[in-house]
């Protein structure tokens, strides 16, 4: 995944959260001229704070909203569109194991919404998919992450968050939780778990790209584009 294939700018490691809740998120855009441009600003320009810089192929949106709803914005346009970095000190979970009955899978985000070491809070960001149409669902972080036997391995809860399912089976997933650390997820796992406890998907929390960490456009071990691996990564229906 292009997350966790990092080119790290130490010039640019800096504070990325400007207030609670609010996360800066970078975007990777095909941007053909200044009427791209001008397209991204009028699908973005309710979303909050957005900067493109046409050169880069960059948009940088300082936002509340979920990285889903911007990225669909920019999509609309008739941009292709690749999420490369998100808040400052971030983390990733691919939830896709142990889901062989089920096919729930998505992807869950979480940026510590302080710089200062040891400071906790977080928002956890992400979307969850091939769940039951309008049902309530956990979204548990476990103590480890031994996937070895699917989701039964992976030891106690250590957070728990309620999240809903939409008509579509869809959970869009925007919470700021003020008990997780995020440099104390690392290794550790979440869990999908409907509201008895059954375990639907898991996936091992990484260290994921914050915003100017990415620059890298092609991949060192096969020459895979950032395009081509956003068509590798999309997830089955």
């Amino acid at each position: 995944m292009i997350l966790t294939d990092l080119l790290t700018n130490y010039l640019f490691k800096q504070p990325k959260m400007s207030e609670s809740g609010n996360i800066k998120m970078e975007f990777a855009v095909q941007i053909r001229g200044e009427g791209c441009v001008e397209a991204i600003k009028s699908a973005l320009s309710n979303a909050g704070t957005v900067t493109i810089d046409a050169n880069r192929g960059s948009v940088l949106v300082e936002t509340s909203l979920p990285w889903v709803e911007i990225d669909k914005r920019i999509e609309a346009t008739g941009r292709r569109v690749v999420l490369t970095g998100f808040g400052g000190q971030s983390a990733v979970a691919i939830v896709e194991h142990g889901n062989e009955s089920t096919n729930v899978r998505g992807v869950v985000r979480f940026c510590s919404l302080s710089n200062v070491p040891g400071q906790r809070g977080a928002v956890i960001d992400g979307t969850i998919d091939g769940l039951a149409p309008n049902d309530t669902y956990q979204l548990n972080v476990h103590e480890c992450g031994d996937i070895s036997d699917g989701c039964r391995s992976v030891g106690d809860v250590y957070d728990s968050n309620e999240i809903s399912a939409d008509k579509s089976g869809r959970a869009t997933v925007r919470i700021v939780n003020d008990r997780l650390e995020v440099s104390d997820l690392i290794g550790r796992s979440v869990v999908i778990a409907h509201t008895d406890q059954r375990r639907l998907s898991c996936g091992i929390i990484a260290r994921s790209a914050g915003i100017f960490e990415n620059y890298k456009k092609i991949c060192a071990c096969d020459g895979t584009t950032i395009w081509d691996e956003r068509n590798k990564s999309i997830p089955a229906n």
